[in-house]
């Protein structure tokens, strides 16, 4: 049974966490909240305070899944730099610090054109994206990590396209330009750092950076329309080239990880109304 610390239970977390405990782990949880999985030794403080609270015994395994109090770019340096970087400091005060998983996006590709993978320079544009970059690489320049960027993360509790769609059947909102959309489901989230999380513990090895995506890109407009059709709204959208990134995931495509919701139709079936 390996010990593995998660810093942060939010959705993803508290996702992550339970599926580690059902792999027969022992799991410990850091969040400024009271409540978490059953079967989670938690540590509840506020990072952005400092560290004072930490398992008394070895960790295995650093899974990093914070997300900002608000979204500024002071917000951002809280969360993804003085907080994850104070654990770090507290922790290799204990231990030497093991294997980290740390939870970024594909904001530090910034507003590059065409496709994207793995093996593309990160280029922010935008506050977002370039703590985030600074983020991962403070991390791994401390030990042996693996960052895994998310695209456009959508499921249950997830409403904002689906009101949009609404908005704009309603014509309420002026369509937008047409632009590549990525997307991955939040259970395949979970899925992915399960499955990174088990190959660390196995002793395998890990590359540094896994793109989290279902490697459909498709254009927003006709994710619009095919939400709208689905549930009966009226939306007549044009035929338009996307422009944007198109992302992909070498190591999904490479069939290292096997998706569980293949495209956007494919997740969103189970969220819509019956």
């Amino acid at each position: 049974m390996s010990h593995i610390l998660i810093a942060g239970l939010g959705d993803l977390g508290a996702g992550l966490a339970r599926a580690l405990l059902a792999d027969g782990h022992r799991v410990s949880g850091i969040r400024r909240g009271d409540s978490a999985p059953a079967g989670v030794e938690l540590y509840s403080q506020d990072l952005f305070q400092g560290a004072a609270l930490l398992p008394p015994d070895r960790v295995d395994l650093l899974v990093i899944i914070l997300t900002p109090s608000d979204y500024s770019e002071a917000g951002y340096l809280a969360a993804y730099l003085r907080a994850p970087l104070t654990l770090l400091d507290a922790l290799a005060a204990r231990q030497p610090l093991p294997p980290i998983l740390f939870v970024s996006s594909t904001a530090v590709f910034g507003d590059v054109q065409g496709e994207v993978d793995e093996t593309t320079p990160p280029q922010p544009s935008r506050y977002n994206g370039r703590v985030m970059l600074a983020a991962e690489q403070e991390i791994s320049a401390r030990g042996l990590a693996t960052v895994v960027r998310f695209s456009g993360i959508y499921g249950p509790g997830r409403s904002r396209l689906l009101n949009k769609v609404e908005k704009l059947a309603r014509g309420e909102e002026a369509l937008p330009a047409p632009a590549w959309s990525n997307r991955i489901h939040r259970d395949d989230c979970v899925g992915l750092l399960q499955h990174l999380a088990g190959r660390w513990l196995a002793g395998e090895d890990v590359p540094p950076v896994v793109v989290g995506t279902d490697n459909h890109p498709v254009s927003n407009l006709d994710v619009y329309a095919w939400l709208a059709q689905q549930r009966g709204l009226p939306l007549t959208v044009p035929t338009a080239t996307p422009t944007g990134k198109r992302i992909i995931s070498r190591y999904i495509a490479e069939g290292l990880y096997r998706l569980r919701f293949q495209d956007y139709r494919q997740g969103y079936q189970a969220l819509l109304p019956a």
